[in-house]
């Protein structure tokens, strides 16, 4: 068991940025991160970053570079492939899949993962969750595409595409968009855009290079089976909360932290999308609790 004064459970920005803020403010910290590298979602960020003063960045890529170089960054020695697993509130211990730490503070920024179609597993023809419809909508110029989901990312992801492929199928399982208005006012009627209200994707096979999806829908005359090139699910993403449900959480899988950030005691806090939700993440907000969190910590801590 190693103890550790303050435990990083997420290598992404958020998680990053408490790592500085713990070096600024005199604390030790241990960084874990599941993955095999840095950075988190940055690197699925393949559209230009403009809101994230006061630089411009070309993609998510460009951004985690400058990042990786700062100097705290660069002393960090994080524990790749090492992922959270339990934590014990009343002992302060946490448990990943590699170590035991008893810890005097925990910063969950473990992030979020995209929800999942059962019927779509194992097709090759799906898109991945990084396809960026901004820069690599021309990879599917002049094919048929369905995209799945009424809210932002799937809206915005049509309004993308409608300039490039032959045809676009909208697949919603409600009978209307949760999108935030802008999107659906740039939602146009268009020759390409075939929406479908209220249908499910209940299966899919492969055929001639194709996606072939079963369709369930109670509207008459939605089709039974829909053939495309390509399917892109945007139905929207959950958090990575995986064996921490003793914690509180809100519906779609992300811990419920309080004005400090922390969540269910006094020593764990949660910060960037796991605690965020998709309607509020953001880099300006995960780099600003990662802040909050570290400064509450900080005046925890006994002076010496």
């Amino acid at each position: 068991m190693e103890r550790v004064q303050v435990l990083i459970a997420g290598g992404g920005i958020a998680g990053l940025s408490a790592a500085i803020w713990c070096e600024r403010l005199g604390l030790s910290c241990v960084l874990v991160e599941k993955g095999d590298r840095l950075g988190g979602q940055l690197s699925d960020i393949h559209n230009q970053i403009w809101d994230f003063p006061p630089r411009v960045y070309p993609d998510g890529a460009a951004l985690l570079d400058e990042l990786l170089a700062h100097q705290s960054i660069r002393a960090l020695r994080p524990r790749l492939g090492e992922a959270l697993r339990s934590v014990d509130l009343d002992e302060h211990l946490v448990h990943t899949d590699k170590a035991v730490y008893r810890a005097d503070y925990l910063i969950i920024a473990t992030g979020v993962r995209p929800n999942r179609i059962p019927a779509l597993a194992g097709c090759s023809r799906v898109l991945p969750p990084w396809f960026s419809t901004t820069s690599q909508g021309t990879a599917v110029a002049g094919q048929d595409v369905a995209v799945i989901g009424g809210g932002d990312r799937a809206v915005e992801s049509a309004c993308n595409l409608l300039p490039h492929v032959r045809s676009l199928y909208l697949l919603v399982r409600s009978d209307r968009l949760r999108a935030r208005p802008q999107w659906v006012e740039r939602l146009h009627p268009h020759p390409s855009l075939h929406v479908l209200w209220e249908t499910v994707v209940s299966g899919c096979r492969e055929q001639n290079g194709k996606a072939v999806l079963t369709l369930d829908s109670p509207r008459p005359g939605t089709p039974q089976t829909l053939v495309v090139d390509w399917v892109l699910p945007r139905i929207g993403v959950r958090g990575n909360i995986d064996g921490l449900g003793q914690l509180p959480a809100l519906e779609g899988g992300y811990l419920q932290a309080d004005v400090n950030q922390q969540v269910g005691a006094d020593w764990v806090y949660a910060i960037g999308d796991v605690a965020n939700g998709a309607a509020y993440a953001s880099l300006s907000l995960a780099v600003g609790q990662a802040m909050k969190a570290v400064k509450h910590i900080s005046l925890q801590v006994p002076s010496p």
